[in-house]
């Protein structure tokens, strides 16, 4: 009797177990609740998820980037359309129907779009500046105390990550949205700049003039610190300086003028001083009036170029949202495959557990109806 009814508990915990299981299948439509239930298809699982979050957080990181690529697109469409209207001003400027309240209207008017251009060099999206370089958090361009306007970011792309183990350059930099190519220099060729320009090799580093002396460039490695590196300055009689490329095969050197500094020095034009502040006649006037639509042209030209480098650096992340969407599907359904319980299969097994149950609770009941003499005979 006593070893009938360990039998029958021992019967009851196994069933007890088995609906637990069934009960879990059934509500989760998993198959597997505990990891020791099946420790190899548990694995598989936890390799399939494994690969659904990383994609998951790939997707999350490629939407935003494309978000941002987006901003940037469209602040660099803007930046064009100033700048074309910029040349149209430029144009009455330097006609002799405009007089002097006219030139005033016009320094007027590019004096806003300054500010507006300003405005777009520092566009945010996702609380991140989109010209600053590898660090967006930084401001990309900031006004001096003397009205100026200086780059703060960096010439070094962030990588965003569009594959487990593969990166692609994001967005581009303040110099390649808002300055311009005035000089160039390749292999032991004369480089021509100003004080005022920024020079980039063709490795994105920056060679930067000694200041007070003005005669030596330092170079600067990609990521801003300084390298034993030096070239020699020559000032011009124009004010200018000169510097000889190194003698080393590829080598290019570019001095990059800010559209903000060809702007001021319109502005100085318009209103007939130079850029100390002293009075110049207006044949200077106009000449650098003529010279500045030249450059305004030359900047144009330089942003159309960085908008088709940024339209095809946003297309590359296009596709791979698209890669990435594909992948992330395929896992998820593979991972539904494999873990996902077969509710039939599940139904069946719990109408022959209901069945199950109540046979046994039946031999449970008829026993509990025997005595003992009845057992005993």
């Amino acid at each position: 009797m006593i070893s009938q009814i360990d039998q029958t508990f021992y019967r009851l915990s196994n069933l007890d177990s088995l609906q637990q299981k069934l009960s879990y299948q059934k509500s989760t439509g998993k198959k597997l609740e505990n990891g020791s239930d099946d420790s190899i298809l548990y694995s598989r699982i936890i390799s399939l998820d494994d690969k659904v979050r990383t994609f998951e957080g790939l997707k999350i990181q490629v939407q935003k980037t494309n978000s941002q690529n987006n901003v940037s697109d469209a602040a660099l469409r803007e930046s064009k359309k100033i700048l074309d209207f910029l040349k149209a001003e430029l144009i009455k400027a330097n006609t002799d129907t405009t007089n002097s309240n006219g030139l005033n209207a016009i320094a007027a008017n590019i004096e806003g779009l300054k500010e507006n251009l300003f405005d777009l060099g520092n566009t945010q999206s996702e609380g991140e500046y989109v010209f600053s370089g590898s660090d967006s958090s930084v401001k990309a361009f900031e006004k001096n105390s003397d009205g100026t306007i200086s780059y703060k970011g960096d010439n070094k792309l962030r990588k965003i990550a569009v594959e487990e183990g593969s990166y692609r350059e994001r967005g581009i930099t303040g110099f390649e949205a808002m300055t311009f190519p005035s000089s160039t220099a390749y292999k032991g060729e004369t480089l021509t700049f100003q004080e005022r320009d920024r020079i980039l090799d063709q490795e994105g580093n920056e060679w930067k003039l000694n200041s007070p002396a003005n005669n030596t460039l330092t170079k600067y490695d990609i990521d801003g610190n300084v390298t034993t590196t030096t070239l020699s300055v020559t000032p011009n009689p124009d004010g200018t300086f000169s510097a000889t490329a190194p003698n080393t095969d590829g080598m290019k050197m570019e001095a990059r003028t800010s559209v903000f500094d060809i702007i001021d020095d319109v502005l100085n034009a318009l209103k007939k001083v130079d850029s100390s502040g002293n009075p110049i006649s207006d044949t200077d006037a106009r000449a650098l009036i003529s010279k500045g639509m030249d450059n305004v042209s030359k900047a144009y030209d330089s942003i159309n170029v960085a908008h088709a480098e940024l339209g095809g650096r946003n297309k590359t992340f296009e596709i791979s949202l698209e890669r990435i969407e594909s992948k992330l599907t395929q896992y998820n359904i593979l991972s539904q495959q494999i873990g996902a319980a077969n509710l039939t299969e599940v139904a069946v097994k719990a109408k022959a557990l209901e069945l199950t149950y109540t046979a046994l609770y039946s031999t449970i009941s008829k026993t509990n109806q025997l005595s003992l003499v009845n057992f005993i005979n």
